[in-house]
């Protein structure tokens, strides 16, 4: 398994498929991994070379427990471009993917040459929300001695979607994973800041995708996330029975042909 260590010793695990297309790297969602883009390399390879990351927390990925950010994250995240000799990507981020990869059009911007978020958001969690998701990923399921289980099952649904055996494709490996190692990606994914005021510097193109049945980004939370950006946008939603909260996982019948024609339609 290919691995890039990082200046304060993480060990950054990735997957590449490859070739000599134009770079993209898929940034993934809290509680999935790289796994995730599967579909995505089958679909989108060999015509583009696809490099996934496992973030600090998930997949194959180590480190010595330290507190993080999404900044931190987003470093890592070049380090593996860096390691593999890379000068410019398109991103595809899901969920915190987006959150990253936004960050990662922040630090270098001359090496990014486009930004798809999928279910993303660019706003820090208000009271509410951030009382309601500590209670669920802190409390409960990362820092939680109860059936894991009971606390996944509704939850799956809520962030793959589709099939039942998708479901249970990512509840096997949540189950068989320790719940204690997500920790910092939790306080990080809890206490990440706002970075609304900041999009406007990012001028690349960039797509805003989000399933019809995400409990979270409707539409009308999509497109406002799209206003904020300084270049040209272009907004999808995935219409389809199960298209919640990872539709390139679930339904890549629907978000490939859609990533593909924006992949191929971006300048040189």
């Amino acid at each position: 398994m290919p691995y890039v260590t990082t200046e304060d010793g993480a060990q950054i695990h990735y997957r590449d498929t490859g070739g000599d297309g134009p770079v993209v790297l898929m940034l993934h969602g809290f509680f999935m991994d790289s796994v995730m883009w599967e579909p995505q390399e089958k679909s989108l390879a060999p015509h583009y070379r696809l490099i996934s990351i496992d973030q600090r927390g998930h997949g194959g990925t180590t480190d010595n427990g330290d507190p993080f950010d999404h900044w931190r994250l987003a470093w890592d995240a070049w380090a593996v471009v860096d390691h593999l000799g890379i000068d410019k990507v398109a991103i595809i981020g899901q969920f915190q993917g987006g959150w990253i990869g936004m960050r990662m059009a922040l630090q270098h911007p001359s090496r990014v040459r486009a930004l798809a978020l999928i279910g993303s958001r660019a706003d820090a969690y208000d009271p509410y929300e951030y009382a309601g998701y500590k209670q669920i990923i802190m409390d409960q399921w990362i820092l939680g001695d109860g059936p894991l289980w009971e606390l996944a099952k509704p939850i799956v649904v809520q962030m793959v979607g589709g099939t039942r055996e998708q479901h249970e494709f990512w509840l096997d490996r949540w189950l068989a994973d320790d719940r204690r190692r997500l920790e910092q990606a939790g306080w990080a994914l809890l206490d990440r800041e706002g970075i609304e005021p900041l999009l406007a510097d990012i001028t690349v193109p960039v797509l805003v995708m989000h399933g019809i049945s995400d409990p979270v980004y409707n539409r009308d939370h999509q497109e406002k996330l799209a206003a904020l950006f300084g270049g040209p946008t272009r907004v999808e939603t995935i219409q389809a029975i199960g298209a919640n909260h990872s539709p390139s996982f679930s339904h890549p019948e629907l978000t490939d042909p859609i990533l593909r024609d924006w992949l191929d339609g971006l300048p040189a």
